[in-house]
């Protein structure tokens, strides 16, 4: 980008320097972007490689150097312009002081009015041809210009039917810029406005004289809408400036916030990094898009807030540098395992792989990644290890569902015997027949993966609405609805989790058992040497007994959860 503005300013250098001056500008303007760019840039890679940033120095590039010099080659061909423009300034000035003289001395002529109309439209034509003159001596120069043809106009009578079509003319014309002059209050365009009102004033001058009857009326209109016109640019500039200070205070505002946002983020224990940074950036954000403020303030508080989130950043550098160390550790652990899983995937003892993957990914969860950059490619290798070993083990075990096809007929078959299926008066030869129906299920085998949740969900739907019907006693229906609840499990497509998720529930419900168990002991501690009876010792004692047998239920459900789990490893495809 950089070699592309240099080639384009070494191409305007081929042209009049007074014509691309406005280019060149805003090529050093794109420039003075560009560098800064990569001056911010540089200055924050010498901040993340560990410098600090009041140390930082940026070398200037061979481009720079090579812009620079363009730059005064420019500078020296501006100046030597200029000095000819003023010197064209200076001798078309002489033209004209020349052509208002001579205006002047056919303002006397009074023989021959066809050849001083002649020489004057000469005049007028030579004026327009003539070059520009400087700007404060323009004015001065085009008022006396303006006089001098208005003093031929009304000195030769002869002229009169012809002056008095002018006059009307100018009028006119006049009257026309008058109205642009108007509707430029409507233009949104504050620039192009002042642009139109010089070329308006040039016209308005350059238009001759009208009708001295109507003149004082015109000239006040046009006086008129010019102070409106340049009232409303008076307006806008105002309201600029208006806005660049109500931008100052709420700069001044983000600087407070920002202030607030760092202290409170860096002097919290456990600083949440990425939530504080969000919040900043969303303050630089906010920052950027609120405008410039007074030239007088912009640089000063512009240095206070980067310095403040340049702060935040050195520190959340230095964090993650010490957090790098911890994270070391974590990878050599993971890379340990990764190793292992790579050396397993191609095992084909299925029960006894899985079982050991399953181990260490309980063992990878141990070691979470906590913002490690390098945790992503360490997963990708583990699980793909992993996903190599348990695609062969699905992949073998879909080759066996044709296997499974005429368990699937056997399933099907006793659905439709169990949904015809109605229950009699005796309620013990309908438990021991709905537990016939469960075991001639259980005892049909696997069933292809696709139909399994269909038919399972369907059977095992039906027999609790059958169990339901039944006259069990609480516990015995309990007992029941527990084994119903593990065939559920079992029969899911997610079996390994749901009875993961349970014996985890179960033995977290053991846990508090324990401790009350303990806690009852202890309180029992403090009555016994006490005599004879106590209702409150009593109450205790009671307590415990009851706790034990809910601990009796619970060992027994944990078991058979146990014994699930270890038919899952064995005879289902496990990720």
């Amino acid at each position: 980008m950089k070699t592309e503005l240099i080639s384009k300013l070494e191409e305007l250098l081929t042209k009049e320097a007074g014509d691309v001056a406005n280019d060149v500008h805003t090529l050093q303007k794109e420039y003075k972007k560009i560098w800064t760019i990569e001056f911010e840039k540089a200055k924050q890679q010498f901040i993340n490689d560990g410098g600090k940033a009041k140390e930082f120095e940026y070398a200037k590039q061979p481009e720079d150097t090579k812009f620079e010099e363009l730059l005064d080659k420019f500078t020296q061909l501006k100046k030597e312009w200029d000095i000819k423009i003023a010197a064209d300034q200076a001798k078309n000035l002489i033209i004209r002081l020349e052509i208002i003289a001579k205006i002047k001395d056919l303002c006397q002529v009074s023989e021959n009015v066809g050849a001083a109309v002649k020489m004057l439209q000469d005049l007028q034509t030579k004026w327009k041809e003539t070059g520009a003159v400087s700007t404060h001596k323009y004015k001065e120069i085009q008022a006396d210009y303006s006089k001098a043809v208005e003093e031929f106009y009304y000195n030769l009578k002869i002229f009169r039917d012809l002056q008095e079509h002018d006059l009307k003319k100018n009028f006119e014309l006049k009257t026309e810029l008058i109205s642009k002059l108007q509707n430029l209050q409507q233009q949104e365009n504050i620039k192009e406005a002042e642009r139109l009102i010089k070329v308006y004033r040039n016209e308005w001058e350059e238009i001759g004289p009208v009708p001295n009857e109507k003149w004082e009326a015109l000239k006040a209109e046009y006086r008129a809408a010019l102070d409106e016109t340049y009232t409303k640019i008076k307006q806008h500039y105002k309201g600029i400036e208006d806005q660049k200070e109500n931008n100052l205070q709420s700069k001044l505002g983000l600087i407070e916030k920002a202030k607030e946002l760092v202290n409170a983020a860096t002097s919290a224990e456990n600083i949440k990094w990425n939530e504080a940074t969000e919040q900043l950036i969303a303050l630089q954000t906010e920052w950027k898009n609120t405008g410039r403020t007074t030239e007088k303030e912009n640089e000063k508080i512009w240095a206070e807030f980067r310095t403040i989130c340049d702060g935040f950043f050195e520190k959340k550098k230095e964090f993650f540098a010490q957090l790098n160390e911890k994270f070391a550790a974590n990878r050599k652990i993971k890379s340990e395992l990764i190793s292992k899983a790579e050396a397993l995937q191609t095992n084909t003892d299925w029960q006894k792989t899985t079982a050991d993957l399953i181990k260490l990914q309980e063992t990878w969860k141990k070691y979470p990644s906590n913002g490690d950059k390098e945790e992503p490619k360490l997963f990708t290798k583990f699980r793909k290890a992993c996903n190599t070993f348990f695609d062969a083990k699905k992949a073998y075990y879909e080759n066996l569902d044709a296997s499974y096809e005429g368990n699937l007929i056997q399933k099907e078959e006793l659905l439709a015997n169990l949904t015809n299926f109605e229950l009699s008066a005796d309620s013990k030869d309908n438990f021991e027949k709905l537990k016939a129906f469960a075991a001639s299920f259980n005892a049909a085998g696997m069933v292809p993966l696709k139909d399994k949740k269909r038919v399972n969900d369907a059977f095992y739907g039906k027999l609790d609405e059958l169990y339901e019907k039944l006259n069990l006693d609480k516990q015995e229906k309990a007992n029941l609805q527990y084994k119903t609840k593990l065939e559920r499990f079992v029969a899911s497509e997610n079996a390994y989790d749901l009875l993961r998720k349970e014996g985890d529930y179960l033995k977290k419900i053991t846990d508090e058992i324990n401790n009350n168990i303990r806690t009852y002991e202890n309180n029992l501690g403090f009555f016994k040497n006490s005599k004879g009876s106590n209702a409150f010792m009593q109450e205790i004692e009671a307590k415990i007994d009851s706790e034990k047998n809910k601990l009796a239920e619970l060992n027994a459900k944990r078991k058979s959860v146990s014994e699930e789990l270890a038919k899952l490893r064995e005879a289902m495809p496990t990720k």
